[in-house]
C-alpha cells in the first residue's frame, strides 16, 4: 500500500502542474531623433496570419490614424496624422496593487484608438493615462513616440518618459530590468549596431536597425511578420512583409485618410514569399482546429486512463486475470500510469505554448528547469515505445486477458504511435 499512497500523492501534483503556462513574446521597436526629424521602426514578431494595415479618418475634430495588425483588426501599432506613433509588446504579467478612484478601461482596442484620436504628444498621452486604471494592460507594454522625439513607456502600473536621441525596446519592462541585464538577442544586436555605426534618420539607416533586430528562425523560416517604419514629420509609413526587406510599400498617411476608411491585406500588395508560404502550410494546434481538438481528446484520454491504471493497481484487478507474470504486468501498469500523466501534461504545455513548435528542439523555457527537462520527453517516449508496445501485445494475446484490459492497452498503443507521429512532424526528436 505504500506505493499506492505515493501514487495518490504524486498524481495530484502532476495534474496541478497543468496550471503552469510559460510564454515567449518576441517583438522590437526603435526610434531616433536628429535635426528635427523623428523616425520610428517596429518589428512585429508573431505567429499570425492575414496581417493588415488600415486607415480610419478623424471625425468631429478627432485625429485620423493608420493602424497595423492582423485579421482580428486589433490595433497592434500605428501612427496618427499629428505624428504620434505607438506599438505594443507582450511581457510577463505581474502582481498588482488595487487601484481606487480612477476610470475603468472596458476595451483595450477602443482605448488605444481613443488615445490616437485625441492625443498629439506623449505628454497628452501621459495625462490621459493617469486618469485610468490600467490593469487591463497587465501582460502588455506600449511605447509611444511623438513628433518631437519624446517617448513614453506604458507599463501596467508604471509610466516612463524620456527624450534621448535613440531608444530601443524589446519584451522587457524597463522599470524592473536594467538594459545591461537584458539577454534578449535582438535587443543586444540592435544596441551593438547603434554602437558600431554612425546614426542618422534616413530610411536606409532605420531599415538597417530593423533588419538587424528582425527574427528569422532556422526551423521553418518564421519570425518577423511585418516591419513598419514611420516618418513622423512627413506622415509616411514604410511597410515590409515577413522579414523581406527588399520589397517595400510606401503610404502617405494624409493621402490615405482622404480615401476614407479602408483596409489593405498585406498579402495583396506584396509579392509571394516562400518562407511565409511554408509558415502557412505548417500546422499546429494554434492554426488548425482539428489538431487542437485532437489534443483535447488525447489529454482527456490520458487523464482518464491514468485514473484507470491507478484503479487497477489499487484493486489488483489485472493480476488476478492474466497469467503472464505478476512482475511484468505490474511494471507495465506503472509505466502506463506515469507515461499517461506526463503525456497529458506535456500535451497541455504544447497546447498553451506556441513557441515550442517554431523554436529549435529540444525547446528551452526561460528559467524553468522542470519544463526544460520535459522538452526531452518525446525523445524518452520514442526510446521506450517498442518494449512497451511489445508487452502490450503480449498481454492482449493472452486468452484469459479481460476485454477491458485488451481495449485499454490497445488504445494506449495506438495513441502513443499517433502522438509520436505528431512529435516527429514538429521535429521534437532532436537532441542537440
Amino acid at each position: 500500500m505504500k506505493r499506492y499512497s505515493q501514487v495518490c500523492k504524486i498524481t495530484p501534483f502532476l495534474i496541478c502542474m497543468l496550471l503552469i503556462r510559460v510564454d515567449v513574446f518576441p517583438c522590437s521597436m526603435f526610434k531616433i531623433t536628429m535635426y528635427g526629424k523623428t523616425m520610428v521602426g517596429n518589428n512585429e514578431d508573431a505567429w499570425r496570419l492575414d496581417s493588415k494595415i488600415w486607415f480610419e479618418p478623424g471625425k468631429d475634430g478627432k485625429y485620423g490614424s493608420a493602424y497595423v495588425g492582423h485579421n482580428d483588426l486589433f490595433p497592434q501599432g500605428g501612427m496618427n496624422e499629428t505624428g504620434l506613433a505607438y506599438d505594443g509588446f507582450a511581457v510577463y504579467r505581474r502582481k498588482l496593487n488595487p487601484v481606487y478612484g480612477k476610470k475603468n478601461i472596458d476595451n483595450m482596442s477602443s482605448f488605444l484608438k481613443m488615445i490616437m484620436q485625441n492625443c498629439k504628444s506623449v505628454d497628452e498621452v501621459q495625462n490621459l493615462l493617469n486618469q485610468y486604471d490600467r490593469s487591463i494592460f497587465n501582460g502588455a507594454m506600449l511605447l509611444f513616440v511623438d513628433l518631437t522625439g519624446k517617448y513614453l513607456v506604458l507599463e501596467v502600473d508604471t509610466l516612463i518618459n524620456g527624450d534621448s536621441r535613440e531608444y530601443i525596446l524589446a519584451n522587457f519592462c524597463p522599470s524592473i530590468t536594467k538594459p545591461g541585464d537584458v539577454k534578449i538577442p535582438r535587443y543586444i544586436r540592435g544596441n551593438l549596431f547603434l554602437q558600431n555605426n554612425i546614426p542618422d534618420t534616413s530610411l536606409a539607416f532605420c531599415l538597417s536597425v530593423m533588419d538587424t533586430m528582425h527574427e528569422c528562425r532556422s526551423k521553418i523560416g518564421d519570425g518577423t511578420t511585418y516591419t513598419s517604419i514611420y516618418d513622423l514629420k512627413e506622415g509616411i509609413i514604410y511597410l515590409y512583409f515577413y522579414h523581406d526587406f527588399k520589397h517595400v510599400i510606401k503610404f502617405n498617411l494624409h493621402q490615405e485618410l482622404r480615401k476614407g476608411e479602408h483596409i489593405i491585406r498585406m498579402l495583396d500588395i506584396f509579392p509571394p514569399n516562400q518562407e511565409y508560404i511554408l509558415f502557412v502550410k505548417y500546422k499546429t494546434p494554434f492554426n488548425s482546429l482539428s489538431i487542437r481538438l485532437i489534443f483535447y481528446a488525447l489529454i482527456a484520454f490520458y487523464i482518464v486512463t491514468a485514473i484507470m491504471y491507478m484503479s487497477i493497481l489499487i484493486r489488483n484487478r489485472m493480476f488476478n486475470a492474466i497469467k503472464t507474470g505478476y512482475k511484468w504486468n505490474k511494471i507495465l501498469v506503472w509505466v502506463h500510469l506515469y507515461i499517461n500523466i506526463f503525456l497529458a501534461y506535456y500535451l497541455y504545455i504544447l497546447l498553451t505554448n506556441q513557441p515550442a513548435y517554431y523554436f529549435d528542439s529540444p525547446y528551452k523555457f526561460d528559467n524553468n528547469s522542470l519544463l526544460n527537462s520535459l522538452s526531452y520527453f518525446p525523445i524518452l517516449l520514442v526510446t521506450v515505445i517498442i518494449p512497451i508496445i511489445y508487452l502490450n501485445i503480449r498481454v492482449v494475446r493472452q486468452s484469459d486477458a479481460t476485454k477491458y484490459m485488451r481495449s485499454l492497452l490497445s488504445l494506449n498503443s495506438i495513441t502513443y504511435i499517433f502522438a509520436l507521429a505528431l512529435f516527429g512532424y514538429w521535429g521534437f526528436f532532436k537532441i542537440f
